[in-house]
């Protein structure tokens, strides 16, 4: 479940470097004793006035060279990290329907809420089954693709492109990875992974026109497009899975701006119409 860029912030520092350098060279004519004792005098003097001069300066630079090593500590120090938010997907699944309109409602900014209420998620469009998995197992996804992938003969005769479960993914490598997880789920068909990353559309087409096919996993771009030319089916759909796992960046499928816009547009253009059709028996899950 779509979307439409990003950025990383450094702070850095640079310390100030303090350079005073005060010279000072006396000469006396100690060879002139007549003049010795005035000379002396003199040098003391001259002497005095340095030091006053010398304290000055130091007094000056002082605040500066304790500016210079806080900023110095402070450069050294690591900047702060904000903090990593993990995506939490409610168990609720009333909840679950409103998380998506949500996200749904900040791909779309411009709309209204009389608008947004035409499209919106409700909690008759969410899966259940009797046998819900445990949430916290790591193959929960696996676990709940199981609940609605029929061993048996469906009542609906098989179609070829017509998946039972179908799975959308933020990218094509996760894509890969959820496949390998699946292919047990359904040992006698072909788990499908569609993604545009080096495959044509037209070779989708020709795969899906061929294949009987339990579980498709896939990029939303590349699912909007073969769901709007029909390659891709819904009559035997029982369970939609928005997968959202999140990427080393922290990123969603919901709010990516790769994804969000195709992803929204499945849902608004494709299956909330054909979820109308009483022939039709799919429901959604965000995991």
């Amino acid at each position: 479940m779509a979307a439409g860029k990003k950025a990383a912030q450094q702070h850095s520092a640079d310390a100030l470097e303090d350079d005073f350098a005060i010279d000072a060279d006396y000469i006396s004519d100690t060879d002139n004793n007549e003049r010795g004792s005035e000379d002396n005098k003199a040098l003391q003097k001259q002497q005095d006035q340095s030091s006053k001069k010398r304290a000055g300066k130091l007094s000056e630079t002082e605040p500066l060279s304790k500016k210079s090593k806080t900023q110095s500590a402070t450069a050294s120090r690591p900047a702060k990290q904000g903090k990593i938010q993990k995506f939490t997907v409610p168990r609720d699944l009333d909840e679950q329907a409103d998380l998506w309109n949500r996200y749904m409602q900040k791909a779309y900014p411009g709309i209204t809420q009389l608008e947004l209420q035409d499209i919106k998620m409700l909690p008759k469009h969410m899966y259940k089954t009797d046998g819900e998995p445990d949430r916290d197992s790591e193959s929960y996804l696996e676990d709940l693709v199981k609940t609605a992938v029929s061993s048996g003969k469906a009542k609906n005769k098989v179609m070829l492109g017509a998946p039972q479960v179908l799975v959308i993914c933020s990218s094509a490598l996760r894509v890969i990875d959820l496949v390998k997880r699946l292919r047990p789920i359904s040992p006698k068909r072909p788990v499908i992974k569609l993604f545009s990353r080096h495959i044509k559309i037209a070779d989708h087409k020709k795969l899906l026109g061929k294949t009987a096919v339990d579980v498709v996993v896939g990029t939303p771009n590349r699912i909007l497009r073969l769901l709007a030319d029909k390659d891709l089916k819904v009559n035997r759909l029982r369970l939609v899975v928005i997968d959202c796992w999140q990427d080393n960046k922290m990123r969603v499928v919901v709010d990516m701006d790769d994804t969000r816009e195709d992803l929204y547009r499945i849902w608004r253009d494709e299956l909330l119409p054909a979820s109308a059709n009483p022939d039709y028996g799919f429901r959604f899950r965000l995991a």
